[in-house]
């Protein structure tokens, strides 16, 4: 295949790629019919599209110099004669390219002005086809220079290049550079202006896009050149500007720090993402190392952007640390990570887990009143006549009084406590926001909603004795169920229990739940064919069949009512076939299901326990005050400059018994690398 027809091939895959990812069919019908017409038009004679295709200069030339408006036609998807030239991208192509741009300025800045690649233009084009010659040549020539900002900034934000697309590189040139990594291309940009401190639509900079294509050598080489330009800026040689420009240092948030639309930096996204790879990374170059002995070095760790704000709660705008996101989208893979399980095991080893336990003991006395409180509320005096199975009650008497008086006392302190669990949730619920407070999963979800449910109960259970109203019995039926499954939030922080909580979760919610929506099909059906086998009478009598159909698929049936009816071979019959399907064929198929949903939930127990113990920090820590938070018996971190850090200690045998005459080899290079970091370092620490 030759250059040109590559080429061809390759506007062809990006234009159909673009077809078939659209979401509405109206939109796909139009894309489609776009790309139609434009092959339509390269292959109509006479016309500058032909001339591009065929990379035929002296057409070009004639057919601009006849009428210059041609350099302005426009194709069906929005593209411009100049952006074809580039798409095709050959030698020849971009001569032609040349030419026009020489000849008629203005094309350098012409965008694709329809919706899918709305605002692309060919400088991003250049950057695509990884050209660095034409991307020199398009911002340095001479005649170029006064298109130069306008190109820079220039923001490619069709439909083509939007989040969750193959190719969102962030809208500006220098995103494009950066997210193809082309290191070389981005220097160039950089020598004539381009900013670094540029958002795309999404408030997304360029780390938090190196982030979203996983490119950590790329973050740190912009790191690094973002530190050297601030440096650059805020020194000045002039003693009058010098208060100033430090004025200026301080108040410049570090292009790491910085939050997009949704609020995540860098790091917190991605722990929104689950990028392992990335997070890693990013907790890794921020880290501080204190002292090291052999293997073993004592190591600290920001906890900014990873960990909760000390005054949370004082600030409802504050951005979800990493921890947080990490607890809420259950990323499994970065709950191992090393620090993350340092951090959560201080935690838990500094106040989570005298709070659980002391929450634990008072939780279970608490119940036990309940219960003992239901038991005295129910108990009586009974007068009965006769024996054995002939035992008749003739007679209630209210209990005595001393029963009464610790029944009721017990009912006060039920309520007492509820009213004090209803507090401490509606604190939680205010200071976190209803829709964060709910968005919780896990433990944390199962502990917030059984605990409102709870204390609803209970308020519910008191107005209605107030009216002595009989409904009382059922709600106090719910609320006993309710208090007592609020144990398992305990259950779950154990390593031995835990996974079995989440086992009978995922159970519930996934086995079951597709048995019943398909069972619920075949009980309906076979509901209403024995409804009419049997001849039973309304609404009554089809609940009697389904109540029968029921009881059929646990093997409870009467074959000898089924032999009785009109039709008695029709029933027997699809009897037969209804336990054959249901007890047989569906049953054990939810049995099998719940033994995939058993291997798997035990195959990743240790990663569950590490959620969920975490997840019960973080609900914990949710409902402390500020006041507690800051005890020092509650301190889990290390104060340096106003930061906080996570210190902990690193053993790193591999590195240590590394062979030295293999380390001589690459001598050179490693100190490159390490001057490149510790200047990198310095330059952090100013920020």
């Amino acid at each position: 295949m030759s250059d040109d027809q590559a080429s061809v091939q390759s506007i062809w895959e990006r234009l159909t790629f673009s077809a078939g990812k659209k979401k509405d069919k109206n939109n796909d019908t139009l894309t489609a019919s776009a790309v139609e017409r434009q092959t339509e038009n390269s292959r109509k004679g006479g016309t500058i599209w032909e001339a591009v295709r065929k990379a035929d200069q002296a057409s070009m030339e004639r057919l601009v110099t006849q009428d210059p408006e041609n350099v302005d036609q426009r194709g069906p998807v929005g593209e411009c004669p100049v952006h074809m030239l580039f798409l095709y991208g050959t030698e020849i192509h971009l001569n032609m390219a040349r030419y026009l741009v020489t000849n008629f300025p203005h094309t350098i800045t012409q965008i694709y002005n329809q919706s899918e690649y709305y605002g692309e233009m060919v400088l991003h084009i250049a950057i695509i086809k990884r050209n660095a010659t034409m991307v020199e040549w398009l911002l340095g020539d001479k005649h170029n220079r006064e298109y130069r900002e306008q190109q820079l900034t220039a923001a490619a934000c069709g439909s083509f290049f939007q989040v969750g697309r193959p190719c969102y590189y962030g809208e500006t040139p220098l995103a494009f550079a950066c997210c193809t990594n082309q290191w070389n291309i981005v220097e160039i940009l950089l020598k004539y202006g381009a900013s670094m401190d540029a958002m795309d639509s999404n408030g997304n900079n360029v780390l938090h896009l190196l982030v979203i294509h996983k490119l950590p050598k790329m973050y740190t080489k912009v790191k690094q050149r973002w530190l050297e330009i601030q440096a650059d800026e805020n020194f000045s040689s002039d003693e009058e500007n010098a208060e100033k420009a430090v004025a200026k240092k301080n108040k410049v948030i570090p292009l790491w720090k910085r939050l997009n639309k949704n609020g995540f930096t860098p790091l917190t996204l991605a722990a929104k993402l689950g990028q392992i790879e990335m997070f890693s990374f990013l907790l890794e170059e921020r880290k501080i190392t204190q002292w090291s002995f052999g293997p073993v070095a004592c190591v600290l760790y920001p906890l900014d952007q990873v960990d909760l704000e000390i005054n949370q709660e004082e600030d409802d705008d504050k951005p979800d640390s990493a921890l947080e996101i990490i607890v809420q989208s259950a990323h499994v893979e970065l709950i191992m990570h090393p620090r993350i399980i340092d951090l959560v095991s201080k935690k838990w080893e500094r106040f989570a887990r005298r709070i659980f336990f002391r929450r634990f003991l008072v939780t279970f006395l608490y119940l036990l009143i309940f219960l003992l409180t239901t038991i005295l509320d129910q108990s009586r005096i009974e007068t009965t006549e006769g024996t054995g199975d002939d035992t008749v009650v003739v007679k209630v008497e209210p209990a005595e009084m001393v029963t009464q008086v610790v029944c009721t006392i017990g009912r006060l302190f039920v309520l007492a406590g509820a009213i004090w669990k209803g507090k401490s949730e509606y604190n939680e619920m205010n200071s976190l926001g209803i829709k964060k407070y709910f968005q919780t999963t896990g433990s944390g979800l199962l502990e917030n909603c059984l605990a409102c449910l709870f204390c609803v109960s209970i308020y519910i259970i008191n107005i209605l004795r107030a009216f002595d109203m009989e409904a009382q019995s059922a709600v106090l039926a719910i609320a006993a169920i309710v208090g007592w499954g609020y144990m398992l939030f305990f259950v779950m922080a154990f390593r031995l229990t835990g996974p079995f909580v989440v086992m009978i979760y995922e159970m519930l919610f996934n086995d079951v739940l597709r048995f019943f929506i398909i069972y619920a099909v075949f009980l309906a059906g076979f509901s209403q064919a024995f409804f009419v086998l049997f001849n039973n009478n309304g609404f009554g009598g089809f609940l009697l069949s389904v109540k029968q159909s029921f009881l059929g698929m646990l093997g409870d049936f009467d074959l000898d009512a089924y032999t009785q009816t009109n039709y008695s071979y029709v029933s027997v019959v699809l009897l037969i076939i209804y336990i054959i399907v249901v007890t047989i064929l569906l049953l054990n198929l939810l049995i099998a299901m719940m033994g995939d949903t058993y291997g798997n939930v035990i195959e990743g127990a240790t990663q569950i326990w590490h959620l969920e113990r975490a997840r019960i920090v973080f609900a914990i820590e949710n409902e402390m005050s500020t006041e507690e938070r800051n005890l020092d018996t509650n301190k889990y971190w290390t104060n340096i400059d106003g930061e906080r850090y996570l210190q902990v200690e690193e053993v790193d045998d591999a590195s240590f018994l590394h062979d030295d005459t293999e380390e001589e080899d690459a001598n050179d290079d490693d100190s490159k690398q390490d001057d490149c970091k510790k200047r990198l370092d310095s330059q952090t620490a100013e920020i």
